[in-house]
């Protein structure tokens, strides 16, 4: 049986780290409420305009025109790999990477490492990068927080002008798509070239399947059903594309962050409700092992007492 200050000082240690955990809880909590309203909130725009841009491009005479519809044979592929800066969320990153790790085994190129660049968005996708024995050619960080259309600008623009350069031949994504408080999903996106089919996909997957605005999935099934809108453009659907594009590009981006931010945050909130759910049931445990030894010891010492007072009387 342990001692009863070694069993004290294990008390009150517990007691300190469920206090750190619950308070993390609560800040989690809370950017994850923020966090969700605004990814929530986002997608009927994503989903309209992802839309919106499928409907452009089938119009096209030509999409060879346009660099961001046009498939090139891929050379180079850009991954962009978004994590948090920080750890203590649960699977968060984990799955994240392992479906990295999936897409790297499958990658058929036999000089993988000139095949593939990295573009990292939080610490943790850098250190593993790293690890794995590539140098991400840029890095960004505190991305956890994004709640405003500029903060992802430079990201976008970077993406965008290495694709316009041909520095790389597609852009893949790797990031999380917020579910609820309990579930996220990893997914794995063709952000360029665009694509009408990926179009599609992504579509899919910013409608959730259940919970708030899964109705989405049936009104889109609805127009699907229905004819093709017939836009009238003017100037013409080449000019328009062209200026829409970049614009649709950093909305994509930015969806993408406010999901991944979201689960993020919730990921965060579960694993410190659990740790703190953790810390509440060691503590019980040690104190009722606490109040047993104390128990034994009082009971041992008036036992001891008992017997010196026999002793006593007798000899008396």
């Amino acid at each position: 049986m342990a001692s009863l200050n070694y069993l004290k000082k294990r008390i009150n240690g517990v007691k300190s780290i469920n206090q750190i955990t619950s308070a993390m809880e609560l800040v989690a909590a809370t950017k994850m409420r923020k966090a969700q309203e605004v990814a929530l909130a986002s997608r009927f725009y994503a989903f309209d305009a992802l839309e919106i841009l499928g409907n452009l491009i089938n119009s096209l005479s030509s999409a060879g025109n346009h660099k961001h519809l046009f498939e090139r044979r891929v050379k180079k592929t850009a991954v962009l790999l978004v994590t948090s800066d920080k750890g203590l969320v649960g699977s968060f990153n984990g799955s994240v990477l392992k479906r990295l790790d999936k897409f790297i085994k499958s990658n058929d190129s036999a000089d993988i490492g000139n095949s593939l660049i990295f573009i990292t968005v939080g610490q943790k996708g850098t250190d593993y990068v790293k690890k794995i024995g590539f140098e991400p050619v840029k890095s960004f960080s505190n991305y956890s927080d994004v709640v405003a259309l500029e903060k992802i600008i430079e990201l976008s623009d970077f993406l965008e002008k290495g694709y316009r350069r041909n520095e790389w031949d597609r852009i893949i994504s790797f990031s999380t798509n917020f579910t609820s408080a309990l579930s996220q999903e990893v997914v794995e996106r063709q952000i360029l070239p665009f694509d009408t089919e990926k179009i599609r996909k992504t579509i899919e997957d910013v409608i959730p399947k259940t919970g708030r605005y899964s109705e989405l999935r049936k009104n889109m099934e609805e127009r699907r059903a229905e004819e093709p809108l017939d836009y009238i453009m003017e100037p013409n659907a080449e000019e328009i594309i062209e200026d829409f594009l970049p614009h649709l590009l950093k909305i994509e981006i930015y969806h993408l962050m406010l999901e991944a931010n979201a689960s993020e945050h919730s990921s965060r909130r579960m694993t410190m409700k659990n740790a703190s759910d953790n810390a509440e049931d060691l503590t019980n445990e040690l104190t009722l092992e606490y109040n047993k030894s104390r128990q034994e010891m009082i009971t041992r010492e008036l036992g001891e007492l008992t017997g010196t007072v026999a002793a006593i009387t007798q000899n008396i």
